[in-house]
């Protein structure tokens, strides 16, 4: 309320009252020195006997709008002209509930993190009955904190970071109703970028996925981080350990194959019944699904028709395919064509006998998921240069997945200290598939030979 002792003695107090009114209601919490020596909306308030209430209102509102205030400062210079109006005309009777209305209006805005640091003595209730002018209740020391207050705001640098700190005392109006401002990255070239948004990534590289490996595989980066980890992937979790995959491999499982996420369990479990319909054992399913799991999202007709083509074009056993394929998982996903021309290589080019053929299969089936033209084409060139004939390649077909760089030296270098017989019924016999295995120092000291010789040998290659 404000008394006449108010008005004449303690212009001063009220006019850095509304300063500091005009500082937490302002629209980024700032108050700068423009604002402060413009707008000062009780600079007549002495003069008020003099003057007409029309008079007050209209210089009051075009004082705020020329210094830009907000409408929520319009409002509450209005609820304050009210009040003056009441005072002049001695209603006593809404003057109360008109003071606390300005002062439910200033304290649902003011953020009252900083207030202890910034008045040491006073509460936040007692600013805020200094602030909606009810100054019988604020004692001296309460008006000097607020004088000095705003006297230390004076003096900074409005572009200062202290000047930010000292006038942040609007809290964001999203900010009370608990809005995280953590909002996902809208474009990444990375899932890295959403790991610490997404408690999935997160557990996912618990269980020892690798993100950066999962990423290269088209769309699962984006189907991901859109799941629910308790919801959408515990199961699929439980169902692999269901088919015997154990926990240590599950890892490395998803890393391979992401997509078994997000085909149905009901998809997965069609081609694990065609499996155990052509007799594949659990056993055999488990460790087909650690080795190479990417069987698991082909169709079934898919599979079907894959496994007869192999099955006719080597001639195998049933007890064949099953050995070779739950081995070597890798076969059923491998594509149908380089696999055919493999085999028109061996069979049709080199003039290997179907045998011949069938029996490199079931010895390094491997070596029919490599290049046709480039790599198996090289090494064979090599080979049939070292005077290999097909019917010790039969026997030997390892010597086939060697670095042919690496067999062509191993020759080259026995062959000048007179030891290249890869005949075993010679002496100084030489196994073929060990010029393709071991080290360097491994191989010299199977082979009793100097390691010396060989390292100075490859220095003149």
């Amino acid at each position: 309320m404000f008394s006449k002792l108010v008005l004449q003695h303690r212009r001063g107090v009220i006019s850095s009252c509304v300063r500091l009114t005009a500082l937490i209601h302002s629209d980024n919490g700032n108050l700068s020195t423009k604002s402060i020596k413009q707008r000062d909306p009780f600079e007549d308030l002495a003069k008020i006997s003099a003057t007409t209430n029309d008079s007050f209102k209209r210089t009051s509102v075009e004082e705020s709008r020329r210094v830009g205030s907000s409408e929520n400062c319009l409002k509450e210079d209005k609820i304050l002209i009210e009040h003056v109006e009441m005072i002049q005309c001695g209603d006593t009777k809404n003057q109360e509930k008109m003071t606390s209305a300005v002062g439910s209006s200033l304290s649902s805005t003011i953020n009252t993190r900083d207030f202890d640091n910034l008045f040491q003595s006073s509460s936040v209730n007692e600013v805020l009955k200094a602030v909606n002018s009810d100054l019988r209740s604020c004692n001296a020391q309460t008006l000097s904190e607020i004088n000095n207050y705003l006297d230390k705001v004076d003096r900074l640098d409005p572009d200062s970071e202290e000047w930010d700190i000292m006038t942040s005392l609007i809290a964001h109006p999203d900010e009370n109703r608990e809005i995280k401002y953590d909002f996902l990255p809208r474009i990444s070239s990375s899932v890295g970028s959403y790991i610490e948004y997404s408690e999935t990534l997160q557990k996912l590289v618990m269980l020892g996925v690798d993100l950066s490996a999962v990423e290269e595989f088209p769309f699962i980066a984006n189907f991901l981080i859109r799941q629910d980890f308790n919801r959408d992937i515990v199961p699929k979790l439980l169902y692999l350990k269901d088919l015997g995959v154990y926990d240590r491999n599950i890892g490395n499982v998803l890393t391979t194959n992401p997509y078994i996420l997000e085909d149905p369990i009901d998809k997965l479990q069609t081609v694990v019944d065609y499996l155990k319909s052509k007799r594949f054992t659990a056993d055999m399913i488990a460790k087909m699904i650690v080795r190479h799991s990417m069987f698991l999202i082909m169709e079934v007709e898919q599979i079907d028709s894959k496994l007869g083509m192999l099955q006719k074009m080597f001639q195998l056993t049933g007890d064949q395919v099953r050995e070779i394929f739950s081995i070597h998982p890798v076969l059923i996903s491998h594509n149908r064509k380089k696999i055919q021309d493999v085999h028109f290589l061996f069979h049709n080019i080199w003039g290997f006998e179907k045998s011949q053929v069938q029996a490199i299969f079931l010895k390094c089936p491997l070596i029919f998921a490599e290049d046709a033209k480039t790599t198996v084409q090289t090494r064979l060139e090599i080979l049939h240069a070292m005077g290999i004939t097909t019917q010790k390649l039969s026997e030997c077909p390892g010597v086939l997945m060697a670095s042919h760089h690496q067999v062509r030296r191993r020759h080259t270098f026995l062959k000048e200290i007179g030891r290249a017989h890869y005949d075993p019924e010679k002496a100084g016999y030489v196994s073929l598939e060990s010029l393709g295995m071991y080290s360097v120092d491994k191989w010299c000291w199977k082979m009793n030979l100097p390691k010396e010789h060989y390292m100075k040998f490859l220095k003149t290659e």
